[in-house]
């Protein structure tokens, strides 16, 4: 994680301070987006758990970046939406 962190720090821009995951992160994905992710890993993701997303953070960053996540017919994350997401890793992933 390191290593995406130093990465997204350099991109990641107009970052606001203190990016945490109950008030900014959690609110990205809905309830569709929760259940689709813990039926297709079997459990592993839970987009409603923080430790999950921390976990998954490099996946889950890479998918939303490269518009392959949220799955059709969900809207693709804006860019705005996705430069929060790399400002979150990028300030350590707070809870």
């Amino acid at each position: 994680m390191n290593t995406l962190r130093e990465r997204l720090a350099a991109s990641a821009s107009n970052c606001p301070s203190g990016v945490s995951f109950a008030k900014d992160i959690a609110p990205l994905f809905n309830g569709t987006d929760v259940a689709h992710m813990k039926q297709v890993t079997k459990g592993s993701l839970d987009l409603s758990s923080y430790d999950s997303v921390k976990i998954w953070a490099a996946q889950i960053y890479s998918q939303v970046s490269s518009g392959n996540m949220p799955p059709p017919p969900q809207q693709a994350w804006t860019p705005a939406q996705v430069n929060l997401f790399a400002c979150w890793i990028s300030q350590g992933c707070q809870p």
